[in-house]
């Protein structure tokens, strides 16, 4: 007596010979439209400009964080992207954008921890610096 087997997978290999090929892994299914991206949100230029102004040291209970820069600071507002000079003489900066009522929150570019989150409003800046546990209070006027 014949084994069935090897009648049986004859069988099915004919079958499978007629089948279309299955499309590519990158093609659209037929009859589906295509996701459009959304369009890149509008940029706030209303803050736009100079912001000068002082950073110092909130209290510190720990008596280890470093003193709070000397000098002024200035964030600069192109196009609602800001930029925070922190430390000038060695290009430590840290960037965001300005939302519409005015938040932001910007942050380093090597660390996005070390971040500056505030407000601006009526020609004043208010934020707050945070580096670990060490915390500033930032003030800027608007300039131009």
């Amino acid at each position: 007596m014949r084994h069935p087997l090897p009648i049986l997978g004859l069988l099915l290999l004919a079958a499978c010979a007629n089948e279309t090929a299955l499309p590519e892994a990158t093609s659209a299914p037929s009859g589906t439209a295509t996701a459009r991206a959304a369009p890149p949100p509008s940029r706030v230029t209303e803050f736009d400009g100079r912001w000068i102004g002082t950073v110092t040291l909130n209290p510190d209970r720990t008596r280890e964080c470093p003193r709070a820069p000397s000098g002024e600071r200035e964030i600069t507002i192109t196009q609602g992207r800001a930029v925070f000079a922190l430390n000038p003489q060695i290009r430590q900066t840290q960037t965001g954008t300005v939302n519409a009522d005015g938040s932001i929150r910007m942050a380093d570019a090597l660390d996005r921890t070390i971040a500056t989150a505030g407000l601006f409003a009526d020609g004043l800046f208010q934020g707050e610096y945070r580096n670990g546990l060490c915390t500033y209070a930032v003030r800027l006027v608007k300039r131009n």
